[in-house]
C-alpha cells in the first residue's frame, strides 16, 4: 500500500494532544475528502439511497426497527452500487471478499462493548443511580480515574479558579451524562483491532480526528438547539463505522493469514460508501437511540434530509470545521460549509460559539 493513499486521506493530521494522552485509537480511518474530494462515483451513489425514504419529523420518536430497517436496505444498496462501479476494474484483490463480510451478519457483525463495559454504562445511564455507584466504578480504575478529574477540571466544566481532587466532587460538577460521554469515549478507544500493514499507522492519527470532532460539536451545540452532552456523543461516535470496516479487515487478515490487500481507489471509494449506514448500526447496537443512528447515518448530508436534521446539520458542520483547520490548516469558510450542507441553522450564531473562548 503506498504512501500516497494515506496522504490523500490524512494529510495534516496533527498527533493527539495531551488531553487525549492515555487514549489508544480504536481500529478506525477518517477518509473525509476536503470539500470536493469525494470521488464521483462516491458522490453519485447516493443520490438515491433507499435510507432516505424514511424521513420523519425532528420532534417526532421514529421507532428503531424501522431505522434498523432502512439501515440495512441503505447498506445493501450502497455496496451493490459500489461493486457494480468496480466491474470494470481489474484485480479489486480481496475488496469483495470484504464487501461481501460487511454486507452479511447485520448489526451483530459490530463488535458488542464488553460486558463489563455495558454494565458501567448501565449505571451511568440509569437516573436512579446515586454519586456513590459511579464512585465505586471509577475507584477501580486509576486511569478512568485520571480521565474524570481532566475532565472535570478542564476549561469546560470548571468554573472559577477551584480544582475538584475527588471522583465523587468531579461526578458532581460535570454530571451523570458527561460521565457517560467520558465512558464511552474510554470503552471505544480500547476496542482496538489490528488490520495490519499501513492500514494501522492511520489509527492513532484518525481517533484523533474523532476525538477533536467531540468536543467541537459541544461548543457548537447550542444554536443547533442539541444538548451539549448528546453533541459530544456523536461527534465522537460520527465515523464509527469505519470501526467496523477496519474490524473486517483485521478478520479477514486472521482468515487469510496474510495481509489484505486491494486497490487504493477501491479501498477509499467502500469507506465513503458505505461507512455511514455501518455507523448507524454500531450506534443502535450501542444502545444509542434512533435519532442518533439517524444523525450518525447521515451526517455528510448526501444527499440533503427532506426534513430538517438539526443534529445531522450539526456534525456536518463539526466535522467540516476540524478537517479544515486540522488537515488543511486554514481557517474555516463558513459559507462554503452552509452551501454544502445545506445548513438551516443561523450561521452567525455557529460562527459565534465557535469564536468563544471557551473549547
Amino acid at each position: 500500500m503506498s504512501s500516497h493513499f494515506w496522504q490523500r486521506i490524512l494529510s495534516g493530521f496533527r498527533p493527539a494532544s495531551r488531553s487525549e494522552a492515555g487514549r489508544a485509537g480504536p481500529c478506525v480511518v477518517d477518509a473525509e475528502p476536503g470539500q470536493g474530494g469525494a470521488s464521483e462515483a462516491a458522490q453519485t451513489s447516493r443520490l438515491r439511497d433507499p435510507a432516505d425514504s424514511l424521513e420523519t419529523p425532528e420532534d417526532s420518536p421514529e421507532p428503531i426497527e424501522a431505522v434498523r430497517a432502512s439501515l440495512s436496505r441503505s447498506l445493501e444498496w450502497r455496496a451493490q452500487v459500489l461493486l457494480d462501479r468496480s466491474s470494470s476494474t481489474p484485480r479489486l484483490g480481496d475488496g469483495p471478499a470484504l464487501v461481501a463480510s460487511l454486507r452479511g451478519g447485520g448489526e451483530e457483525s459490530i463488535r458488542q462493548i464488553p460486558f463489563a463495559a455495558q454494565r458501567a454504562l448501565a449505571v451511568s445511564r440509569n437516573p436512579t443511580s446515586g454519586v456513590a455507584d459511579l464512585v465505586k466504578l471509577f475507584e477501580q480504575d486509576p486511569t478512568l480515574t485520571q480521565s474524570l478529574l481532566q475532565t472535570a477540571n478542564s476549561s469546560w466544566y470548571r468554573r472559577g479558579d477551584e480544582a475538584v481532587i475527588s471522583i465523587a466532587a468531579a461526578v458532581q460538577r460535570i454530571g451523570y451524562r458527561a460521565v457517560e460521554n467520558l465512558l464511552l469515549a474510554n470503552i471505544v478507544g480500547g476496542m482496538l483491532c489490528r488490520p495490519g500493514g499501513a492500514y494501522t499507522v492511520t489509527v492513532g492519527k484518525v481517533w484523533s480526528h474523532m476525538l477533536r470532532t467531540a468536543p467541537l460539536a459541544q461548543r457548537l451545540a447550542s444554536p443547533f438547539g442539541v444538548d451539549a452532552e448528546t453533541a459530544y456523543t456523536l461527534g465522537l461516535l460520527h465515523d464509527v463505522g469505519k470501526l467496523a470496516v477496519f474490524d473486517h479487515i483485521s478478520a479477514l487478515r486472521g482468515d487469510l493469514r496474510r495481509e489484505v490487500k486491494m486497490p487504493e481507489p477501491f479501498l477509499f471509494d467502500l469507506l465513503m460508501h458505505l461507512h455511514e449506514p455501518i455507523g448507524g448500526r454500531a450506534v443502535l447496537r450501542w444502545g444509542l437511540d434512533a435519532r442518533a443512528a439517524r444523525a450518525v447515518a447521515g451526517h455528510h448530508r448526501s444527499p440533503v434530509p427532506e426534513t430538517p436534521d438539526t443534529v445531522s446539520e450539526l456534525l456536518f458542520v463539526a466535522e467540516r470545521v476540524d478537517l479544515a483547520v486540522h488537515a488543511r490548516f486554514e481557517k474555516p469558510d463558513w459559507e462554503a460549509i452552509w452551501q454544502e450542507g445545506a445548513i438551516a441553522t443561523d450561521r452567525a450564531a455557529v460562527e459565534e460559539s465557535y469564536s468563544d473562548e471557551r473549547p
